[in-house]
């Protein structure tokens, strides 16, 4: 048996394997999809955060109207209801309560907004949200 090759156990790595075909179409699928939810995880988290900051500075805005000298705890929170209005979904107005409290000489305007942050899309349908604005008004 000189200058016979020794024969390998196994298949051949030159020889294309069989039982491969089609799995780079699985795997495009597999990693594209969980690209996909990677993606919309991130927008929604954008959007979330969008929220959020948009309703404390419409709390804030509504707090530091309502404490101008011709203002009324109404003022701060039409104004409030109109700016979340505007700036996103009536949905998200729905729980504005305006306070005053006394400091001494001078009064504290608190503007605070109860609602629910959205879980899909610009919705209100996620979880309790609380925000709060203040200003001072000074007489």
């Amino acid at each position: 048996m000189r200058g016979k090759a020794h024969s390998r156990e196994g298949p051949d790595p030159m020889e294309p394997l069989g039982n491969e075909r089609g799995s780079a179409v699985a795997e495009f699928v597999m990693i594209t999809t969980l690209l996909v939810l990677i993606a919309m995880t991130l927008v929604q988290l954008a959007l979330v955060l969008h929220v959020r900051n948009t309703l404390i500075d419409a709390a804030s805005n509504g707090a530091h109207y309502g404490a101008l000298a011709n203002r009324s705890a109404g003022d701060a929170e039409g104004r409030t209801r109109t700016l979340i209005t505007e700036s996103l979904h009536g949905g998200f107005a729905s729980d504005i309560a305006v306070s005053t409290t006394n400091i001494g000489e001078n009064q504290l305007v608190n503007v605070s907004v109860n609602t629910r942050v959205p879980l899909i899309g610009l919705l209100p349908n996620g979880w309790e949200l609380h925000v709060e604005g203040e200003a001072v008004r000074y007489d």
